[in-house]
Order: structure tokens, then sequence, then C-alpha cells
């Protein structure tokens, strides 16, 4: 994880170092910067994610590279490399190199996760992975492109700040273009037990990759089935496994956590807060997540808190995001009547976790210095689950959802874990609806209706929502487009 920034502009290096300045948190290093005749690029990364160096210049300053990101298949694009020397094989470097080979088609070639900018003479190129799982946002200054891994580090020196879809890549002389999507692997299932055998052995491969051969790693374990079954999977391999739980005491997830951790075998850590302690660092979480919209603002506290304890113990956690998208576990799915509209509904909340989910987990970890991974987005894992017809995906008698992982890795944990129904992550946390209630009784009746409407027929829906709004604007202003920041479809 690396805070990444760029001025496409050839006396761009006077406002660079300030947007680092507002995004150094997301690096322990001192930031890098290289200065060409038409661009500006700067990077501050983590020491030790092994995704060093983010900065790549050609020797003979022709292009480079700014990347934050990890390949999931960089052997294979190393064998496609004939005509270059190979100095670190750090991923920037092969991409570089794939660039100077393939030119724009090497974008369609790249599996994992990333945000870059290739800059070559007077022109350049940004690209973000399928997902989003890595941040990328830009704007114009005075008729300069700048971006940056975040939307505070351009607040001031643009206009508006817009996020770079996922998806996508931005050829400056060319246009905005979207490049090969995820599609279901090609593949034969023989029944839904064989969907759920063959899942576990597609996921123990993403996690054995996410844990990039560390002794040590940490995973965020709610004591729900996703967190669950990342933990289970990567305690073979490390030698130490710290899980990291938070919530207010006598929640349900601190008690399965526990449970779970004891199961495994791992060093388990918790943070149990207040209300008080909820109240004390909203305006950070709400600052660092970049969002006001209340669900994903609510769950973010606990994120925040728990990614503040992981820090005192590994620089890189493991996530469970992205269970519940890949694999229709949402409440609401259990409803549809027809399996189009299930699988339209898998793929809705896929494309919706760019800036909810993955949003939260990426500015939580940032806040504090430290790396995060999220094992069911690994690309493999995806394409799997998508092949996985979606009458599987919520099946039996009780219409179980995330049917496939919960037999898959049944083995695992014990029943009670496996087979436990779905809490949103502040709910599980225990800390329900408090925030909500304070904004009730803080904010009369007439000062919330008067302040509701945000103009353009748009309104927020609660109290607490006003509350959030009236600090993000503090910090933000007028500067990012509402829909960016808002109305998030699932936490």
């Amino acid at each position: 994880m690396s805070g990444i920034a760029g001025i496409l502009s050839s006396n761009g290096k006077n406002h660079l170092n300030e947007i680092l300045d507002k995004i150094k948190h997301r690096g322990s290093t001192d930031p890098s910067i290289w200065v060409g005749p038409n661009a500006a690029l700067g990077i501050t990364q983590l020491e030790n994610l092994n995704e060093h160096p983010g900065l790549v210049i050609s020797p003979q300053a022709q292009r480079g590279i700014i990347w934050d990101g990890r390949l999931t298949n960089k052997q294979a694009l190393l064998e496609e490399i004939k005509f270059h020397t190979i100095k670190d094989e750090s991923d920037a470097e092969v991409v570089l190199h794939l660039y100077e080979d393939l030119g724009t088609r090497v974008i369609g070639r790249l599996e994992g996760e990333f945000s870059l900018a290739i800059v070559e003479q007077d022109h350049f190129l940004l690209a973000r992975d399928r997902l989003g799982i890595r941040p990328l946002y830009y704007g114009f200054a005075e008729g300069a492109l700048c971006f940056a891994s975040e939307i505070k580090g351009l607040i001031g020196l643009v206009e508006k700040v817009h996020e770079f879809l996922p998806g996508n890549f931005l050829i400056s002389n060319w246009g905005l273009f979207p490049y090969e999507p995820y599609f279901p692997k090609s593949i034969q299932l023989n029944g839904a037990i064989d969907s759920a055998e063959r899942l576990a052995e597609n996921l123990e491969t993403a996690v054995q990759r996410a844990i990039r051969g560390k002794p040590e790693v940490g995973v965020w374990l709610s004591g729900g089935v996703d967190s669950s079954v990342i933990a289970a999977l990567a305690r073979p391999f490390v030698d130490r496994l710290h899980t990291f739980s938070t919530g207010i005491e006598g929640a349900p997830d601190i008690e399965y956590a526990r449970q779970v951790a004891e199961h495994i075998g791992a060093q388990h850590h918790e943070r149990l807060y207040t209300l008080e302690e909820m109240q004390s660092v909203i305006e950070k979480v709400i600052y660092h997540l970049e969002s006001f919209d209340a669900p994903l603002v609510r769950s973010t506290i606990a994120n925040y808190l728990v990614s503040e304890l992981t820090a005192d113990y590994v620089p890189f956690a493991l996530s469970g995001e992205g269970g519940d998208e890949l694999f229709a576990g949402y409440a609401y799915q259990k409803s549809y009547n027809s399996e189009v509209e299930l699988t339209l509904s898998v793929q809705e909340s896929i494309a919706s976790l760019h800036n909810s989910a993955l949003q939260r987990v990426d500015r939580s970890a940032a806040a504090h210095g430290i790396g995060s991974a999220v094992p069911f987005l690994d690309p493999d894992v995806v394409r799997y689950a998508l092949a996985i017809p979606a009458r599987w995906k919520i099946r039996g008698a009780q219409s179980i959802e995330k049917w496939p992982l919960r037999q898959g890795l049944a083995h695992t944990l014990p029943d009670e874990v496996i087979w436990r129904g779905k809490s949103k992550f502040w709910e599980g946390a225990g800390s329900g609806e408090m925030m909500a209630d304070v904004a009730e009784k803080e904010i009369p009746d007439d000062v919330f209706l008067a302040a509701r409407d945000l103009g353009n027929g748009e309104q927020l829906r609660s109290k607490e929502e006003l509350r959030y709004y009236e600090i993000f604007h503090q910090f933000y202003g007028e500067s990012v487009p509402l829909h960016q920041v808002w109305r998030t479809a699932h936490i």
C-alpha cells in the first residue's frame, strides 16, 4: 500500500510535495519524486510490504511509472519479458518493461490490485484495477491533470475531485477506455458439492498468495464466517498469526472471535470501546474515510479502531471483505424469486465495493500506516465465484446464504461459526444504533428538516447522517461530487 501522486505539467513539482504531505500516512518512507519535462511523479511507501520500488524511471529517462499495487501473476509476466534487463523484479519495473513492449495492451494483462500512472514524453496513461482495491482520484488545476491516492491530497488544488473508476485506463491523447472485466472461469462444475470443494482450494491459494511468505501476519477477525475462514486458512502458512477484534463489551463478534482464535491457535488481541471513545474518533474517521454515508461511517469506526490496534503488533493484515458480495451474503438477496435477478444483484454488489467496503478497509489501514489484503478478491477466486450458479449460493430449506463457502470450509471451523448468520460489521461489533441515538437526541427536528436538503433533489437520510455531513463538509467542502461519497449500496 502506497500513496501515489502526480501532476502532468511541465511545472508540476511546485504542488507535488503539498499533495504528498497530505497523504504521507500511506507510507513510512520519505517521498520519492521524479520530475520530467512534462510531468512530476511522487510516492510514499510502506517499507515492509515488498512493493518497492513503486517509482521506476527508464535508463534514458524517456518514460517512468508510479505504482501502488500488488501483482498476482508477476511470474507469468516476467516470462514474457525478453529484451530487457530486470534489476529487482519489482512489480513497477515489470509493468514498465511490458508497457515498452506491448503498449496499452499491457493493462488487460495485469492481475491483482493496482493504481498506476505511466508518463512517456508528451503523453501519459492512468489505470486502476478491475474492482478498485487500490484507490485513485483526479482533478484539473489550470488545465493540468493532477492525481492522488486519496481525495484529501487534491483538496485546495483542483476545483473538483473525481474518482478514477475501476477497470478503466486513460490515455491522454486518446481518452478513457474500459478494459476486459472479470468473466466467469470456464470450468465444468459437477454439482453444488463439487463447487464448494473446489472453492476451498482456490481460496487457500489466494490466502497463501496474499501472505507473500511473511512469517507473521494479522487478520481482522469479526467472528463472522468470512474473516474466520481467512484466519483458518492463513494459520498453516505463518509462524505466528495475530487476530484482532473490536467492539463494545458483550458484543457477539467479540465472543465468536475469541472462539475462532482459540480453535486455530492464533495470538488474539481485542479492543473494547465505549460510546465516548466512538465519539472521540468520529472526526478522524470521517477525515480518513472521505465519506459521510451513515452506514459506511458507522462500520468504519470499528475498522479504524481495530486498525489502530493492529499497528501495535504487525504491519500487515488480511481482511474478509468480498465474501458477502461474491456469494450472495445479504439478507435482502434471499427474497429474489429469479436466479437471473440474484445473479445481477451479485454483480451489482461486487461493482459497489470500490466506494464502500474497500474504501473502508483501505482508509482504515492507511490511517495507521499498515497494509491490508483481501484474499476473497484475488482474481482467481473472483472468476471462480462468478462461475458458481447463483442458485447454489443461497441453498437449502432455510435459504442459507454463502452456502458454497460454508460447505467448502466447514472442516476448518466449529459449526456454530461456519453456519453463523450474517450481521453487518457495526451490528456484530455491538455499536448498533448508538451513534444514531446520540444524533437523534442532539439535533432538533426543525434543524434537521431545514438542513437535510443538499440540492438537486438529494436529501440526507437521518440526523446521524447530517452530523457526519457537517464534519465531512468542514474537511472537503464542495470539492467532491456527492455520488462518490454517499449512498453506498452495501457495507
